[in-house]
């Protein structure tokens, strides 16, 4: 099976880090300093079982939001990016996924940057107002929940929207998946 994933979100909120630390054993603080995306750029990741996973990186400039829209079309899976201590971030993903649901997709929220926290509770935000949305926290400086994000996010593109609103919610030290 091939998963088509794509992830938006706005310039400099860690897209490009996460994929790059989850899909490396590489250590170090070259994850906190990607460069920029600039369009499209696309990662894969087979896993052990076989699954093939292709990763459309997309950049958060305005003038690539075409691109964003063109690529998302061949997606089942979105995963909107933003960083906790923005809330402009936020908010544009609450347009994106405004302006791209489609039922037949699997939405994903990663709130970046956790170390970074303002305070607002986004997790109770994005449940509340989207449940369709599954909800992980992640900061590329603990390095502990790089492998951990694919692995949430691998588990529960395999989940069907009802297997999703009846599981448990999934914990772990650096994330929290719903």
């Amino acid at each position: 099976m091939v998963t088509q994933c794509i992830f938006i979100g706005d310039s400099t909120v860690g897209k490009t880090s996460i994929i790059r630390a989850a899909l490396s054993n590489i250590e170090g603080p070259q994850f906190r300093q990607a460069k920029p995306t600039i369009g499209v750029d696309v990662r894969h990741h087979v896993t052990a079982d076989g699954e093939v996973l292709n990763i459309w990186d997309t950049s958060g400039d305005p003038k690539f939001h075409s691109l964003v829209r063109m690529f998302e079309k061949s997606c089942n899976t979105i995963v909107y990016v933003f960083a906790a201590n923005e809330e402009a971030s936020f908010q544009s993903i609450l347009r994106w996924h405004a302006e791209l649901y489609n039922n037949s997709k699997k939405y994903i929220c990663v709130c970046n940057k956790t170390d970074l926290t303002s305070g607002i509770d986004f997790k109770h935000r994005i449940t509340h107002l989207y449940p369709e949305i599954i909800f992980v926290e992640s900061s590329n400086i603990v390095t502990d929940n790089r492998k951990r994000i694919l692995q949430s996010i691998l588990a529960n593109l395999n989940q069907t929207y009802e297997e999703k609103t009846h599981a448990p919610s999934l914990s772990s030290s650096c994330c929290t998946v719903s």
